[in-house]
C-alpha cells in the first residue's frame, strides 16, 4: 500500500510541477560528485525562488 501511495505522491508532484528531490540528489551525485548536496528545505526554497523570481505570470 505504501509503495503506490509513493508513487501517486510522485505523480502528484510532477503533475503540479514540482521538482523531484531524491532525482535531484541522485544526478548531483552521479555527474557533480564535487558539489554539496543541498537539504531539501534548501532544494525547495530555490525551486520556489526561481519559480517565482518574475512574479506572477497571470494577469488575475
Amino acid at each position: 500500500m505504501w509503495p503506490d501511495l509513493s508513487r501517486a505522491a510522485a505523480l502528484l508532484r510532477r503533475i503540479a510541477g514540482m521538482p523531484d528531490y531524491g532525482a535531484h540528489v541522485a544526478h548531483l551525485r552521479r555527474a557533480h560528485p564535487d558539489r554539496p548536496v543541498p537539504t531539501r528545505k534548501e532544494f525547495f526554497d530555490e525551486y520556489l525562488r526561481t519559480r517565482y523570481a518574475d512574479g506572477p505570470t497571470r494577469c488575475c
